[in-house]
């Protein structure tokens, strides 16, 4: 009985003490962190298709410029008026862009939240910590839920 207490515990301080930036929330008044002298780096991508252009750009670090507060991921999935195809996720430091079709939305804050530009809807996510724009991130409750399991299991 002691170990399921443990787990528990260990599972309830992972919970609440694991932030994670890029979930979906429509909270974005968080203040961002301040470099003093190093500049924040982000995940620089983009891949898929805008307006029927092809873009692929593979995944690496870029540091951002001094007055750049937020990483950035933009994704979009739409038709055009002129039946373009746009199916695309971008990365980089804020403001994102693809000119001339795509000038960025800028990051308001922390979290994500979905941005319309005429008929067109983007999901932009915006975080301030190094390299927190990355493809894969797994949930608090991800983690808690197969530690959990794991912890029934074995002990």
């Amino acid at each position: 009985m002691s170990s399921i207490s443990t787990a528990i515990f260990l599972l309830s301080i992972l919970v609440f003490c694991s932030p994670n930036p890029l979930q979906n929330t429509t909270n974005i008044v968080d203040t961002p962190k301040k470099h003093l002298y190093n500049p924040l780096v982000c995940y620089v991508e983009t891949e898929g298709e805008l307006y029927g252009v092809n873009y692929h750009e593979s995944q690496r670090h870029e540091p951002c410029g001094p007055d750049v507060k937020y990483c950035q991921k933009v994704t979009a999935h739409f038709i055009a008026a002129g039946g373009e195809i746009t199916k695309i996720t971008m990365k980089g430091c804020d403001t994102v862009s693809l000119l001339p079709h795509f000038a960025g939305l800028e990051c308001k804050g922390n979290g994500c939240a979905e941005r319309s530009e005429g008929d067109e809807i983007y999901n932009v996510c915006c975080c301030n910590s190094e390299t927190c724009n990355s493809t894969f991130s797994i949930s608090p409750l991800f983690i808690s839920v197969i530690f959990l399991i794991t912890s029934f299991l074995f002990f």
